[in-house]
């Protein structure tokens, strides 16, 4: 594959992200007003599990892809992070729910959260430093 034809398929993925992030958003604000066991209906944890299966394999694989790897880190390192955080989100939405339960889970949640941000600050500042070369 080409830097070009990995440019457009960047773009793809970005409005594909969209669409996670709406999903992961509404996730999250249907389990602010829940209480009780059975608050959840079953096609929520199908939602959750399809918004799951699609966004994290697609955060890693533009992270970490062997492919994406020829196109620049800075220039996928938003969108695939903007994956791996509606990965966490929707498992913000699971914390939102087991909050009087377990808190020490909702906290995990949020510790992870805390990592995940850190770790990609860390690339960003570490790229941010990296001196452009000419002719490679």
């Amino acid at each position: 594959m080409t830097i070009d034809y990995l440019e457009k398929q960047l773009e793809k993925w970005q409005r594909l992200l969209l669409f996670f992030l709406g999903a992961a958003a509404t996730l999250a604000a249907s389990m602010l007003g829940t209480t009780g066991e059975d608050s959840v209906a079953y096609g929520w944890f199908m939602c959750w599990t399809v918004v799951q299966l699609g966004a994290a394999p697609a955060g890693l694989l533009l992270l970490a892809g062997k492919e994406w790897r020829k196109l620049p880190l800075a220039h996928r390192l938003n969108t695939a992070f903007g994956y791996l955080a509606v990965v966490w989100s929707c498992w913000l939405a699971v914390g939102l729910k087991i909050i009087g339960q377990d808190f020490s889970g909702f906290a995990f949640i949020l510790i992870m959260g805390g990592v995940l941000s850190a770790f990609y600050l860390l690339l960003r500042r570490t790229r941010a430093n990296a001196p452009e070369e000419m002719f490679p």
